[in-house]
């Protein structure tokens, strides 16, 4: 089990690197739950689906790197280091962290954590990444 959890992750990685968004929502459950920051909460795919879409038209260039991936049972989670570039040109970089939920081979739920706050003043250019 665990190694089909790893695979999961490391294909959740790569594809979402590679904006293949087809193979992408193939990884996950049509009834996931996800939390990100900023409030985002949603359930069932088709309303996680816009979180996503949106990431290469606010970060024309975004790299996200598992630095670790710690899986235990049906469950991960993963240390990133994501570097990009905003839509207006700013340098960011941050760390994050990604909590899975697997079942059958699928994402049943996932929670990503970051320091939304820095994001935004840097963002905006308050602040350097």
């Amino acid at each position: 089990m665990e190694d089909q959890v790893r695979q999961t992750i490391e294909s959740y990685f790569r594809l979402v690197n590679e904006e293949k968004f087809d193979e992408f929502f193939d990884l996950f459950d049509p009834d996931v739950e996800f939390k990100a920051p900023f409030n985002f909460t949603a359930r069932g795919l088709e309303n996680v689906k816009p979180f996503y879409l949106q990431v290469p038209v606010n970060y024309p260039h975004h790299v996200d790197t598992p630095e670790e991936i710690l899986v235990s049972g049906n469950r991960a989670a993963v240390f990133i280091d994501f570097v990009g570039t905003s839509k207006e040109g700013i340098a960011m970089a941050f760390k994050a962290t990604d909590w899975f939920r697997i079942e059958d081979g699928k994402i049943k739920s996932l929670n990503i954590f970051y320091d939304s706050h820095h994001l935004a003043r840097v963002g905006s250019g308050k602040k350097k990444s």
